[in-house]
C-alpha cells in the first residue's frame, strides 16, 4: 500500500507541474492543439511499454470494447480543461475543485460498488470540500 500511495503523490505532483505548463502555453497556442500533442507523446510511451511487454493482444482485446474509445476523448479534454480553467482561476483553484469533485464521485462509485465507506470517508470529503473553499476564497 506503501508504494501505492507514493505512485498516487508523485502522479498528484505532475499533473500540478502539467496543469500549470498547459495552462501557460495554453496563452500562445490552441489547448486543444497542446492536448493532443500530449496524447500523442502518451501513445508513444504506450507503445515503446506494450512492445516491450508483448502486450498487443490485450491492445486488440480492448480496443474492441467501443466504450474505451470516448473515454480517450475525455482524457484529452481533461487536459485542455484543465489548462483552460487554470489560466482563469490559477492551478491550485483549477485542481482543488478537480480534485474534491473526483473524491466526491468516486466516492459515490466505490459505494454503488459495494466498498464499505464510513463516516471519515464523507468527514474526509467535508475537509477536502472546506480546503476548496478556502483555497478559492480570494482576500
Amino acid at each position: 500500500m506503501g508504494s501505492a500511495l507514493l505512485v498516487a503523490a508523485v502522479i498528484g505532483a505532475a499533473i500540478a507541474i502539467q496543469v500549470g505548463i498547459v495552462g501557460r502555453t495554453g496563452e500562445r497556442f490552441n489547448l486543444l492543439a497542446i492536448s493532443t500533442v500530449l496524447q500523442m507523446g502518451g501513445l508513444a510511451a504506450g507503445i515503446v511499454w506494450i512492445a516491450v511487454r508483448s502486450g498487443w493482444g490485450e491492445v486488440a482485446a480492448i480496443a474492441r470494447l467501443w466504450w474505451w474509445f470516448p473515454l480517450g476523448v475525455v482524457g484529452w479534454l481533461l487536459v485542455a480543461g484543465l489548462g483552460f480553467a487554470s489560466t482563469r482561476v490559477g492551478v491550485a483553484t483549477a485542481l482543488a475543485i478537480a480534485v474534491t469533485s473526483q473524491l466526491g464521485v468516486g466516492l459515490v462509485i466505490d459505494s454503488g460498488e459495494g466498498v464499505r465507506l464510513g463516516a471519515q470517508s464523507l468527514l474526509g470529503l467535508v475537509f477536502l470540500v472546506a480546503g476548496t473553499v478556502l483555497v478559492t476564497t480570494r482576500p
